[in-house]
């Protein structure tokens, strides 16, 4: 199993990418998720709309297939908090130790 953060600079340079995370999410996590309104932050965010909010997105890939996918909301707005605020919004790591523990590792160090 491969572990990496993905590297997700826009919207237009990563549509490979997005189309695979909304599979394997649709596939494995909500049937409809693509279609939810609250996506529409997640897209705006993606592209780089919003200031001093950034996604983080993991996948753990098996014969260049993802088997797991964590998409993180990172908050870094120095005038307000010290910390990143980080949430976990898509955690599908299907109970793979490892794959968390990488998570945790890449996310701890924000």
């Amino acid at each position: 199993m491969n572990y990496q953060t993905e590297h997700i600079e826009n919207v237009a340079q990563s549509q490979t990418l997005l189309a695979e995370l909304f599979t394997y999410v649709g596939e494995n996590f909500e049937l409809d998720a693509q279609l939810r309104t609250d996506w529409q932050h997640f897209f705006q965010i993606w592209a780089g709309q919003s200031p001093y909010t950034k996604l983080k997105v993991f996948t753990a890939r098996e014969n260049e297939k993802i088997q797991g996918c964590v998409m993180a909301l990172v908050i870094d707005n120095p005038l307000f908090v010290t910390k990143p605020f980080i949430q976990r919004f898509i955690d599908l790591t299907n109970n793979d130790k490892a794959f968390n523990d990488y998570v945790n590792v890449v996310l701890a160090s924000i």
